[in-house]
């Protein structure tokens, strides 16, 4: 497999700049764009909420849309995308196994549980785009 940036996306305004952000450095590398939702998904939604279906067909759909995006603002720049069935930190450390980067999105001051968790489970450097 052809080395690749990696951007996590879970559909948040930081997670899409961050992206943005993994696009330009993988235009600057020369490398592909890999971008990854991970998410453990129930069998069956709580009465009342959306159904699984629906809930995962929107984040495919969305990822869908950010990939398109990056390839119309980075012409020439290949960008797939990926849908894991884990938790964000083992999802985003597996996606990153032959990664040459990965590239998270920060809200506020400080680093979530999870972009932790994620730096701790990679083997790779590890960029967090602060938000704004």
């Amino acid at each position: 497999m052809a080395a690749f940036v990696l951007a996590a996306v879970d559909g948040s305004p930081e997670s899409l700049a961050a992206a943005g952000w993994a696009a330009d450095e993988a235009v600057r590398r020369g490398l592909r764009l890999r971008l990854v939702h991970a998410w453990p998904w129930p069998q069956h939604a709580a009465p009342g909420l959306p159904g699984v279906s629906e809930v995962r067909g929107r984040v495919v759909g969305a990822l869908a849309n950010a990939a398109q995006r990056l390839r119309a603002d980075h012409p020439g720049l290949e960008v797939d995308a990926a849908l894991m069935d884990e938790h964000a930190p083992a999802g985003v450390a597996a996606a990153a196994a032959s990664a040459e980067l990965v590239v998270l999105g920060r809200a506020g001051r400080h680093l979530g549980p999870v972009t932790r968790a994620v730096i701790r489970g990679v083997r790779c450097p590890v960029v967090v785009v602060p938000d704004g």
